[in-house]
């Protein structure tokens, strides 16, 4: 079975990927086989995480950039690869992690995705959240919007969508966002021209921590996010639906 990369400064080992998987792993049971589609893969980082604690789990993902596009198939095979896909039949589990904030027309690209999910399935969301913490980073990396709790609601409201859960997430890095907030005030302009770019270059800009200020931030987060379905506030929020 693979090993988990534990180096600090690894995407895979780095605090927030880590955090963000314990919040999404809970909807993806390992009591029996089953194949999640990762919607917007990027890296593959849900896949590699899947390799060391799914093993049974038959990972396919959808990932519109050319470079990430070939990365995953040569990593997972050409079979695994659902771009060109019109549903998904099967699938039992659908991430869309950190994806749905890039489309202009949010609730268009959700609509477009559930009549692609079987009946039963579940879809696990993650977007970044609270609107004041909008920043230059925000529109660097090819963001149209923060979402609170009720602008998720709005995106998913009449679709075949049943909430089973809508929680904050990293209440802790709410000081350092908004420090990032004070040293990069939001341009006004709009998300990058270039997000394709903007994307594989802030997924592969991993903040050089130590390791051990990695796992102490592991830590921190991992106690925030036994309480998340009671937080008022969050940087990020996750959402896990049952199509039906």
């Amino acid at each position: 079975m693979p090993t988990p990369d534990y180096r600090p400064n690894s995407p895979r080992s780095f605090f927030w990927h880590r955090l963000r998987w314990r919040a999404v792993r809970r909807y993806i049971p390992n009591s029996k086989p089953l194949q999640p589609v990762d919607i917007g893969a990027g890296a593959g980082l849900i896949g590699s995480y899947l390799e060391v604690e799914r093993p049974n789990v038959r990972y396919r993902f959808v990932e519109p950039i050319p470079s990430f596009e070939a990365d995953l198939e040569r990593r997972y095979g050409p079979g695994a690869n659902l771009n060109d896909t019109a549903s998904y039949p099967g699938m039992s589990v659908a991430t869309l992690l950190d994806v749905l904030e890039h489309q202009a027309d949010d609730r268009r690209f959700l609509s477009e995705l559930v009549t692609k999910l079987d009946r039963g399935s579940t879809l696990i969301v993650t977007v970044p959240a609270m609107p004041m913490l909008w920043s230059a980073f925000d529109e660097n990396i090819g963001h149209f919007k923060r979402y609170t709790k009720r602008q998720l609601a709005a995106a998913t409201a009449g679709l075949r969508l049943r909430p089973l859960e809508t929680s904050y997430l990293f209440p802790e890095m709410i000081p350092a966002a908004l420090v990032r907030r004070r040293k990069q005030p939001p341009s006004g302009s709009g998300p990058a021209a270039d997000m394709d770019t903007a994307m594989v270059e802030t997924l592969s800009d991993i903040p050089n921590i130590s390791a051990a200020v990695n796992q102490q931030l592991y830590t921190l987060g991992s106690a925030t996010q036994a309480f998340r379905r009671v937080l008022p506030a969050g940087t990020s929020l996750l959402a896990a639906y049952q199509r039906y």
